[in-house]
């Protein structure tokens, strides 16, 4: 049986191309993404937009120290990015935002290379690659 967190993925998946299909790459990261949760809203799916990432560590609170772009159905961290070249780094970061809100998966969304599917990774904290 599918994990709920596969189902939204693959759903994030198939939209982001059909996104880029349309748009390609060179638009602003705030563009897509707020194409990218208009799209998964009209498919029945739950989205928040910019939500803040609380750290604390020892007794020290952080109540922002981030924003993820995009949570989807409360448990998936995607990380829209409109980049040219695609670093690990920004799959690092999603782990860590993933992991910082207590969710099991993160996607990157790179809308910015010539092919959707060479910027779209899993940041898995809990799950499988």
């Amino acid at each position: 049986m599918q994990e709920p967190e596969d189902r939204i993925a693959s759903i994030v998946y198939e939209v982001g191309e059909m996104i880029h299909r349309r748009l390609g790459p060179g638009l602003y990261e705030s563009v897509y993404r707020d194409i990218l949760a208009y799209e998964l809203r009209k498919r029945g799916l739950s989205v928040e937009v910019e939500v803040p990432v609380p750290l604390v560590w020892d007794e020290l609170r952080f109540d922002r120290t981030y924003a993820a772009d995009i949570v989807v159905d409360g448990l998936v961290v995607v990380e829209v990015k409109a980049v040219a070249e695609q670093h690990p780094i920004h799959k690092a970061q999603a782990l860590t935002h993933t992991r910082l809100l207590n969710k099991r998966l993160g996607l990157v969304a790179n809308f910015g290379l010539l092919l959707f599917k060479q910027g779209f990774q899993r940041a898995a904290n809990g799950m499988p690659q």
